[in-house]
């Protein structure tokens, strides 16, 4: 690729990584508004974390729903975030089980968290949490904190 014909996910993911927060979220936003589904999903997940921009968990939502209009899973995972974040249990309920259908196995550790509120959701909590241990996709980070969680009882209410 030539110096004009630069990727705008990539160059704003390298800087990103540098953590030159502003500069990546200025560029994600102009390849979402240009139309790149993964730009797209970027500037939802850092409106969300405020990573770059304030949190606008407004903003991270219909970013993300953009992002999955124009076709991404990945966005399934962050949108159920941002709904959780907001108090709205239903829609993040939602929004996980269909990044889980999609085969995103944090989605069933983010299940196991939301069910956590009730001792009477015990085997619940159980069964996505060893969704979550099980999945060869899960990332170390996930079956460590699914781990943990056993280990402490979390199905009891008050843990987490």
């Amino acid at each position: 690729m030539s110096d004009a014909q630069h990727n705008p996910y990539e160059d704003a993911t390298a800087a990103y990584d540098r953590g030159h927060l502003n500069k990546a979220f200025q560029g994600f936003l102009a390849g979402a508004q240009a139309g790149d589904v993964d730009c797209m999903a970027m500037v939802a997940v850092m409106y969300g974390a405020g990573e770059g921009v304030r949190i606008d968990l407004a903003q991270s939502i219909e970013w993300d729903k953009k992002a999955i209009a124009a076709g991404s899973e990945l966005a399934f995972l962050n949108i159920g975030i941002s709904y959780r974040c907001m108090g709205d249990m239903v829609s993040a309920k939602r929004w996980f089980l269909r990044a889980l259908d999609a085969g995103d196995a944090e989605a069933a550790l983010q299940l196991a968290k939301l069910y956590m509120v009730s001792e009477l959701e015990a085997d619940t909590v159980r069964k996505y949490l060893q969704m979550a241990l099980d999945s060869a996709q899960a990332l170390d980070e996930t079956k460590l904190e699914a781990r943990q969680l056993l280990a402490l009882g979390a199905a009891q209410p008050g843990r987490r």
